[in-house]
């Protein structure tokens, strides 16, 4: 096991994604690859959230993050790199993990009402029903 994936979305109830992907990658002296996708299909309506829509624009903000997940890991003796995209992000995950030769697809299921879970599903939902990778979902 070489390569890992690990989207991230920045959400603090994921950090025992990042745990665990640092425990097997130690084990298998694998690299990390953390993955962010900037979503571009995300739009509030703009007279009403127009602060927000600045804030979710601001990739510099995204690349920051990136940067400190890595070096989070890279602290600890785990080899990891960072990769962000714009796009779609259920989609692009499960294109990246089909094309990057990935070992394993680290998610993290962050908890969403039934309702909204029925009505919009999530994107982790999404890539486990999709992708040809093994996952490795963490609650």
């Amino acid at each position: 096991m070489k390569r890992i994936l690990l989207p991230v979305d920045g959400s603090p109830g994921c950090q025992q994604a990042l745990t665990i992907a640092e425990d097997i990658a130690k084990k298998f002296d694998s690299t990390i690859i953390v993955f962010y996708v900037f979503d571009l299909y995300r739009i509030p309506n703009e007279l009403e959230y127009a602060g927000y829509i600045e804030k979710m624009y601001d990739t510099e903000s995204k690349k920051e993050f990136l940067e400190k997940t890595v070096k989070y890991f890279q602290e600890r003796g785990v080899k990891a790199e960072s990769k962000l995209i714009k796009g779609d992000p259920p989609s692009d995950i499960i294109d990246e993990a089909d094309k990057g030769e990935y070992d394993l697809v680290i998610m993290c299921s962050r908890g969403m009402s039934p309702g909204k879970r029925f009505l919009l599903g999530s994107v982790t939902s999404k890539v486990v029903h999709h992708v040809k990778t093994p996952i490795l979902v963490v609650k």
